[in-house]
């Protein structure tokens, strides 16, 4: 890995700047928000597993869709960006079980509506999304040009 790749893993976050390129493996039912501001060419990537914290839950601000947002926000504005010219993308969010209706197997639709409403309540345009379905993601965020990259596998096999 060079010091050009920020590879981020579940309930992590980073924020970069050109040249680099922010990338997380593994996405399921965690939702990927992605930060980039084009002027600044500045970028985030939370990978996100819950959609909200919760008091006496605090404790990793990455962990949540809520914190890791206001998190990301506040390193982008330390690095420059303006809040005006942030705009999102968002990722992942699937039902990696998709016959279950079981509360806690349906965590992917719950994290997307709450990424999209954190987004709102931020004032951050949503611009772009590949959300739901019931496979894995792969994502790398360049921060040169704000270009979201995702990778899937999109097969099937009976044994």
């Amino acid at each position: 890995m060079t010091d050009n790749v920020l590879q981020i893993g579940m309930a992590q976050l980073a924020v970069g700047a050109s040249p680099q390129i922010i990338r997380s493996a593994g996405l399921g039912s965690c939702i990927a928000v992605v930060l980039y501001d084009p002027f600044a060419r500045v970028g985030g990537m939370a990978h996100a597993m819950l959609p909200r914290s919760r008091p006496g839950r605090e404790g990793n601000p990455a962990k949540y869709v809520d914190t890791s947002l206001a998190e990301m926000i506040q390193q982008m504005l330390d690095r420059g960006c303006e809040r005006e010219n942030i705009i999102a993308k968002l990722a992942g969010g699937a039902q990696m079980f998709p016959d279950s209706e079981r509360e806690l197997l349906v965590i992917g639709a719950k994290n997307i509506q709450s990424a999209r409403d954190c987004l709102k309540q931020s004032s951050i345009p949503l611009v772009a999304e590949d959300v739901g379905g019931n496979w894995g993601r792969t994502l790398e965020l360049d921060c040169s040009d704000g270009t979201l990259y995702i990778k899937t596998l999109h097969s099937q096999a009976t044994l």
